[in-house]
C-alpha cells in the first residue's frame, strides 16, 4: 500500500499532460448528438433556477422525486446530488451521454425498493473546470471550488431541504460526482462530513493538483462516513493509478465504522455510458441497508 501512495506524486505529473489533453479533447471534439429528450417520467421530473450568491452566478437545479412521492405525504426521502447536472437525466441537454440517474433510480425502487431524492446541478460552462476544484492547478485558476462548495451548501441544500420531504442530514445526503465532478464529490466528504455522510466519486482527475493527495494523507474520513471509489482501467495514462493511490492513503487512516469501497472495471473508458453501468452498483452499495 505504500508503494501505491509513494507513487502518485510522479504518476500525477506524469498523467497531467495526458489527463488534460484528453479532457480538453473531450470537451471540444464532440459530435453533435442528436437533442432527444429522455426524461423517464416527466411528472416527477422538475427544473428550477437558483442564484447562486458566493460564485455569484444563476444556475439551472435538476430534480427526480422516486415512485410514490406524491402519494406518501408522510415519508421523507435521502438525497443525492449529483454534480453537471445537464448530464445526469435528459439526453436533450447533456453534450456527451446521459447517466440516465432516473432510469437507474426507477430500477432500483422496482427492484429494491430503494427510494431517494436525485438533485443535479448544472456546471459553469467554460468555468467547469474551476468551480469544480477546490484545488488551483496552473491551468486553471483561479479556483472557484470553494465558493462553488459554499454555495451548495448554503444556497442548493437549503432550498432542496425546504422544497421537498428531506432527510437533511448528513448520513442521508450523498454528493456523487465523475471526473472534474468526481474531485468535486471528494473534497466535499472530506472538508464537510457534517453536511455530506457519503460520496459517489466516480473517475476522479486527481491529475488535477499534486495538493490533493497530501491534504487526503492528512484528513481522515469521519467515522460512520460512506465512500465509493470507481475508475475505469482503460481511461488514460495514470487515472486507475493515482485513484488507487489514494484510495490506499485513505484506507490508511480509515476509522472504525466507515467504509471505502474501491472498484476498478477493467474495460471501461472515461464517459457517462460507464458511469451509467457503475452507478446501480455504487448506489446499493451507498444505501446498503436500504438496498435490500
Amino acid at each position: 500500500m505504500r508503494i501505491k501512495s509513494l507513487l502518485l506524486p510522479s504518476l500525477v505529473g506524469a498523467a497531467l499532460g495526458a489527463g488534460l489533453c484528453f479532457l480538453l479533447l473531450r470537451m471540444f471534439t464532440q459530435t453533435e448528438a442528436p437533442r432527444v429528450a429522455s426524461v423517464a417520467a416527466p411528472s416527477r421530473f422538475e427544473t428550477f433556477g437558483l442564484t447562486l450568491p458566493t460564485l455569484g452566478v444563476d444556475r439551472t437545479v435538476r430534480v427526480y422525486v422516486p415512485q410514490g412521492y406524491t402519494s406518501c405525504e408522510d415519508c421523507r426521502y435521502p438525497v443525492v446530488y449529483f454534480m453537471d447536472g445537464q448530464n445526469v437525466f435528459d439526453a436533450a441537454t447533456s453534450y456527451a451521454g446521459e447517466w440516465g440517474a432516473d432510469e437507474v433510480l426507477d430500477a432500483l425502487h422496482k427492484q429494491h425498493n430503494l427510494a431517494v431524492i436525485a438533485v443535479a446541478i448544472d456546471h459553469g460552462g467554460e468555468a467547469r473546470m474551476q468551480e469544480l476544484s477546490v484545488w488551483e492547478s496552473p491551468d486553471f485558476k483561479p479556483s472557484k471550488g470553494e465558493a462553488y462548495l459554499a454555495d451548495l451548501i448554503g444556497t442548493v441544500k437549503p432550498a432542496v431541504d425546504k422544497r421537498y420531504r428531506t432527510r437533511p442530514t448528513a448520513e442521508s445526503t450523498t454528493i456523487v460526482g465523475s471526473s472534474m465532478g468526481g474531485l468535486m464529490a471528494h473534497a466535499a466528504v472530506m472538508r464537510h462530513p457534517e453536511v455530506f455522510g457519503q460520496a459517489l466519486v466516480f473517475s476522479p482527475s486527481y491529475w488535477f493538483s499534486n495538493v490533493i493527495a497530501e491534504e487526503t494523507a492528512h484528513t481522515p474520513l469521519r467515522t460512520g462516513q460512506r465512500v465509493y471509489m470507481y475508475v475505469g482501467g482503460s481511461e488514460g495514462d495514470g487515472m486507475r493509478e493515482n485513484a488507487e493511490a489514494m484510495a490506499a492513503r485513505w484506507k490508511a487512516t480509515l476509522p472504525e465504522g466507515t467504509a471505502l469501497q474501491f472498484t476498478a472495471k477493467a474495460d471501461a473508458e472515461h464517459n457517462e455510458a460507464a458511469w451509467r453501468a457503475a452507478l446501480p452498483t455504487a448506489l446499493c452499495w451507498s444505501f446498503a441497508p436500504m438496498c435490500d
